[in-house]
């Protein structure tokens, strides 16, 4: 799915908010844009696609544990390893029914756990997020989400709102690996 893009010569990232970032991203090697020329910065981010970015931003050893997911078979080879380093190391999870859903989009919830665990927080306290959509945000998110918000990882959206199963799009999942990346350097 992703191939190297020499250079920065994506044609739709020139004027975005998160331009700068997605060179940065790109020339880090986190990401790679398509075989177009384009990112796709608004296009939403898959649970699979997002463990490769976080496997590429942090650069783990090893191959991983072995993956036992009811839907193991449907990760792509392109991203099986990435997967498999995030789950030895704790830090990416399945769902309740033994599912990993490579495919589905990544929410913000998500993606904040996923963050927090990458980075060893992994208190259990229940601390106020101090978002307005506070009582939308699932109970085992919210340490997450309030940890990403006091690193300056992750913010709320429009109206001090977290927006919890809002979707993360490439240009976000950039912004908050860099984020992370400078939280660790510190």
């Amino acid at each position: 799915m992703y191939r190297s893009i020499k250079g920065y010569n994506l044609t739709d990232i020139t004027g975005h908010w998160a331009e700068s970032n997605i060179k940065q991203a790109v020339s880090g090697a986190i990401v790679t844009g398509y075989p177009d020329g384009t990112f796709k910065l608004n296009h939403t981010v898959t649970r699979a696609e997002f463990a490769v970015m976080l496997m590429n931003t942090m650069k783990l050893p090893g191959e991983g544990t072995k993956l036992s997911f009811v839907d193991t078979a449907k990760i792509g080879t392109w991203a099986q390893k990435a997967v498999a380093q995030a789950v030895q190391a704790g830090i990416i999870n399945g769902y309740e029914d033994k599912s990993f859903r490579p495919d589905a989009e990544i929410t913000r919830a998500e993606m904040a756990v996923i963050l927090a665990n990458a980075l060893g927080q992994h208190s259990e306290s229940n601390v106020a997020t101090g978002f307005a959509d506070y009582k939308s945000i699932p109970a085992w998110a919210k340490d997450g989400i309030a940890y990403v918000k006091k690193a300056g990882i992750m913010q709320g959206k429009g109206a001090n709102e977290f927006a919890p199963q809002d979707h993360a799009t490439r240009a976000e999942a950039v912004t908050v690996l860099l984020n992370m990346l400078a939280t660790k350097s510190k």
